[in-house]
């Protein structure tokens, strides 16, 4: 295999989309077999916040609240990403998660009268969208 610059190969990962720190570094082991030079790759990339793992959870959890995911999705995910729980608060981001579950429970209801068969399937969704018991229920009883 071909030598590569991992701070190259890295810039070209960040420029695509945010990483993780965790995540950064489980591709660039791939290019590497001098731990060393990965851990200062890492470090300059750090220092010159290139990689910033707050950064990268705020962008996250933007992005994917937006594209209809609850808070325990995203926690989840921000978990199997490495991310430590201290570099992000999932409710302070100014989002409101029971007008995001609300406005999917609508769409998936199609605006008619469900059965209760129908109203299970969405409950559902919603709960493997990532969203607690207690946000589907305000949605549910809001609709009604």
């Amino acid at each position: 295999m071909e030598p590569v610059n991992l701070w190259n190969k890295a810039l070209d990962l960040l420029s695509r989309r945010e990483h993780s720190v965790f995540e950064l570094r489980t591709k660039l082991k791939r290019f590497s077999e001098n731990a060393s030079e990965l851990e200062d790759t890492i470090k300059r990339l750090k220092d010159s916040n290139f990689l910033n793992d707050k950064k990268f959870s705020e962008s996250f959890v933007r992005s994917k609240s937006q594209s209809g995911y609850g808070p325990n999705y995203i926690e989840q995910y921000l978990r199997k990403k490495g991310v430590n729980s201290s570099d992000y608060d999932i409710y302070g981001y100014d989002i409101d998660w029971a007008t995001i579950c609300h406005e999917l429970y609508l769409r998936k209801s199609k605006g008619k009268e469900l059965n209760h068969k129908e109203k299970e399937k969405i409950l559902r969704f919603l709960a493997y969208r990532g969203f607690s018991y207690e946000i589907i229920k305000n949605a549910q009883k809001d609709i009604e």
